[in-house]
């Protein structure tokens, strides 16, 4: 996709493989103009509503949903070229740097936006290294999320090294506001591996304000350790209870031990009939293997949670 640096109307083109001559369009186009793509469309994630359709295969004057399916159909199956033109909110200029660490690649990116408020960027804590920030999700309708990715760290915001999400976030959000652009310089894995926390930020540079209670010694950012649970907790859990929860598991420790005066909830009759064995069919039916299309992003273990 290619973006002009004064026009926030962005052309695109989208080459498509189908492998087959039946495929689910589920698009409506109303004067030329994308305006509902359904979740069960195989266009999902490749056009988006307001894109306006230049061609299709080469073949232009797409006004209707009949004269858009027509010309998928008539190359099916195959390659369908789509070019579009998409009003983009966010225009975005890539630069690339040498990477820090083996098997990584830095990006510095400069976004600029029409207005202010919704980025269509949200990041988050990684779970390993609090003070490691990385991005969480991208609108998939953005220009961004070309440039941006799930699982990127956030190195730095306007030249400011990153080592707290939230202050992070404010200046992410004012640069936005007050100037529409805001650059980004994010480190990405170039292998299936994720990456690992962030390495501190070299002496002397600028870096947001660090996490209450946390201190740095040397180079380093140290968080500080949990408290131990006070008061009426269990030591083998590291989460303090509630008062009112640790009374109540207190009245019913026992609770196994009496006898429930509930009454059943299967009545036994006098005439029971007799026990059939499960027996299997001689002929079982033959297995039905369900097609389903393997995700391109890498299986990621989910981190161990405190507590589990």
């Amino acid at each position: 996709m290619t973006s002009n640096n004064t026009n926030f109307h962005v052309k695109g083109k989208e080459e498509v493989q189908f492998d087959r001559k039946n495929v689910v369009v589920a698009c409506d186009v109303v004067n030329g103009k994308i305006t509902y793509v359904d979740v069960s469309s195989q266009l999902m994630g490749v056009l988006f509503a307001g894109d306006e359709i230049l061609n299709v295969n080469g073949e232009g004057n797409i006004k209707t949903t009949a004269d858009f399916i027509r010309a998928i159909s008539a190359k099916l199956p195959g390659k369908v070229t789509i070019e579009f033109m998409r009003d983009d909110h966010c225009l975005v200029s890539e630069k690339v740097l040498p990477p820090r660490r083996p098997n990584t690649q830095m990006t510095e990116l400069t976004l600029t936006y029409r207005g202010g408020a919704a980025t269509g960027i949200i990041i988050h804590r990684m779970a390993m290294d609090p003070k490691t920030v990385t991005i969480a999700m991208v609108q998939s309708a953005s220009n961004a999320c070309h440039y941006v990715k799930d699982g990127d760290i956030l190195v730095k915001v306007n030249d400011i090294y990153v080592l707290d999400r939230d202050a992070a976030r404010k200046l992410f959000y004012a640069s936005v506001n007050n100037t529409k652009t805001v650059r980004l310089t994010l480190e990405r894995s170039t292998t299936t591996d994720p990456l690992g926390p962030a390495p501190p930020p070299p002496d002397g540079v600028q870096t947001t304000t660090v996490t209450a209670g946390a201190k740095k010694t040397g180079s380093s950012l140290m968080l500080p350790p949990p408290k131990p649970p006070q008061g009426k907790a269990n030591k083998q859990f590291d989460v303090l209870l509630p008062p009112d929860v640790l009374e109540i598991m207190k009245a019913n420790k026992d609770f196994y031990k009496r006898m429930c005066k509930n009454p059943p909830c299967i009545i036994k009759t006098g005439n029971q009939a007799p026990p059939v064995p499960a027996t299997l069919p001689s002929d079982p039916a033959p297995e039905v293997r369900i097609p389903y299309i393997q995700s391109p992003k890498p299986l990621k273990m989910t981190p161990k949670r405190v507590g589990s």
